[in-house]
């Protein structure tokens, strides 16, 4: 890898992480869009009954391709903030990806979302120590070989609290990326609320961070969520962030992207015409850029002052910082004195509680209809007993389709004796197996299904009595799938806030 990997890369302009809810902007405002940012996991489906086996959609891809703007990769389920490397099956798919696409440059988080024992359902903040340095600097090389192309690692959101035996955010960053030669995705959503919620001002970490690294900019909305400021890519940016943006661009020598995130669930409320007014705000600010000026000194930005202090006792390894806070954050009582001191850290809460909803989404977003039997049937009261009950005897699983698998497990264990259920998740299981392997299926009923079917559709429970008799739905990959209120898009792209 060249000493700079960074000022050669071509300008791409301004754009968004793609989703299909963005297809109508697509359509009708092709003007206002430069680049889109693709995250390739979000389109892959894994197969729970063969571990490590993933599927892939070329047809997808090849919309992808042929969607008139340049394109970027931005990885999500490989961070390069961990001890333990990401699942192999995914790096010839994401070499795959960013060729079939052209793009210049791929991403990562600097993160981790796994352990040795389990996947932790959430991207959790680095050790930030001298050790964490040499590992992290490492899995970024063998990620950037993998892909083929330069890297730029994301500066993270961390709701926990600032350590005084942690490297400050920006040193850290800073020595990182020197040590490992690649380039920044400056998230300034992510630093924005990582000052909201108590740890490096915003001025401190451009401070100490090398600006002329910085290849990318993220900008996106949140919401305060039990006095915390969530980084949920749920709308517009903030005012007091998007006029930070205006100071900080012109500092940024070898800026070649600014995209704005907003997660498809937000969609129906924020709306395409929102997502429209984000990106002539952000041909503002790309218009406000200094291509090749040479680096700035520290004193062009805002300065503070004070740093973590360095603590004297001994500082926990990566491994154990890894399996203390992946533990808690996964709901698992603290095993020992690290994960009982990061226990009294309210982030932790933040980050079980973020985990929890997102494993619930995913569940209901594979099987729809026997969620809300359960809800209408037992109260959602007493069905969210029931998921915590199984979130606390079973990890996070990093696929909605292995997600779901699990609970349906845990339910059958359960046996909860509630008319229809059996039938109804026989059903939603093959409408799920159908799509992920594309075979033909036929469920038998032993009396009309519709009625049932078109009541939990509807969100509510049938008001009228079967007609009993032989009955049967034939399930095709391109046929009625749908019936179950089944979302493709949302199973696919059943991710954690990151």
């Amino acid at each position: 890898m060249e000493a700079d990997p960074i000022s050669g890369l071509p300008e791409l302009g301004i754009g968004v992480v793609y989703s299909d809810g963005l297809e109508p902007l697509f359509e009708q405002f092709p003007e206002t869009i430069d680049v889109i940012e693709i995250e390739p996991q979000t389109m892959w489906l894994d197969m729970p009954d063969q571990p490590g086996k993933i599927r892939t959609h070329p047809e997808s891809d090849a919309h992808l391709q042929n969607l008139p703007f340049r394109k970027l990769v931005h990885s999500v389920g490989t961070p390069v903030g961990g001890s333990v490397p990401g699942i192999e099956a995914q790096l010839p798919l994401l070499r795959q990806t960013v060729n079939t696409l052209d793009a210049p440059w791929a991403s990562e988080h600097l993160a981790f979302n796994l352990t040795p024992d389990f996947f932790t359902g959430f991207f959790l903040p680095p050790r930030q120590t001298a050790a964490g340095l040499e590992i992290y600097a490492a899995a970024i090389g063998r990620l950037r070989e993998a892909m083929g192309v330069p890297l730029a690692i994301e500066t993270g959101v961390n709701y926990l609290r600032p350590r005084a035996d942690e490297i400050p955010d920006g040193e850290f960053v800073a020595e990182l990326v020197d040590r490992a030669g690649c380039g920044i995705l400056l998230d300034l959503h992510n630093v924005y609320a990582n000052e909201c919620n108590g740890r490096q001002k915003i001025s401190r970490f451009l401070d100490q961070i090398p600006l002329d690294r910085v290849c990318e900019i993220h900008l996106a909305g949140g919401f305060e969520w039990s006095g915390y400021w969530l980084d949920a890519h749920s709308g517009a940016i903030p005012d007091a962030l998007f006029e930070l943006s205006r100071g900080v661009i012109p500092h940024l020598p070898n800026l070649k992207a600014i995209i704005f995130e907003v997660f498809t669930s937000f969609l129906p409320a924020f709306g395409i015409d929102g997502v429209r007014k984000e990106m002539e705000r952000l041909r503002q600010l790309w218009e406000l850029r200094c291509p090749g000026c040479d680096k700035p000194g520290c004193d062009t930005l805002p300065r503070t002052t004070g740093a973590n202090s360095t603590s004297t006792r001994q500082a926990a390894t990566v491994a154990e910082w890894e399996a203390a806070l992946g533990g808690l954050a996964i709901g698992r009582a603290p095993a020992n004195s690290l994960a009982v001191e990061l226990a009294a850290d309210p982030g932790t809460s933040v980050m079980r509680a973020l985990i929890h909803e997102f494993r619930a989404s995913m569940v209901v977003s594979v099987y729809r209809l026997s969620c809300r039997l359960m809800m209408l049937a037992l109260t959602p009261r007493v069905f969210r007993v029931i998921l915590e009950d199984f979130w606390a005897h079973t990890p996070p699983h990093q696929y909605a389709a292995s997600e779901a698998e699990a609970f349906i497990a845990y339910l059958r264990n359960k046996n909860l004796r509630l008319p229809k259920l059996d039938k109804v998740l026989e059903f939603e299981k093959a409408a799920m197996d159908t799509m992920l392997d594309g075979q033909t299926r036929i469920v038998r009923f032993s009396a009309d299904p519709f009625p049932l079917l078109r009541a939990l559709t509807e969100g509510r429970l049938p008001d009228v009595m079967a007609q009993e008799g032989d009955y049967e739905i034939e399930l095709k990959p391109d046929g009625p799938v749908i019936v179950t209120g089944m979302d493709p898009e949302q199973l696919r792209g059943s991710f954690p806030f990151h």
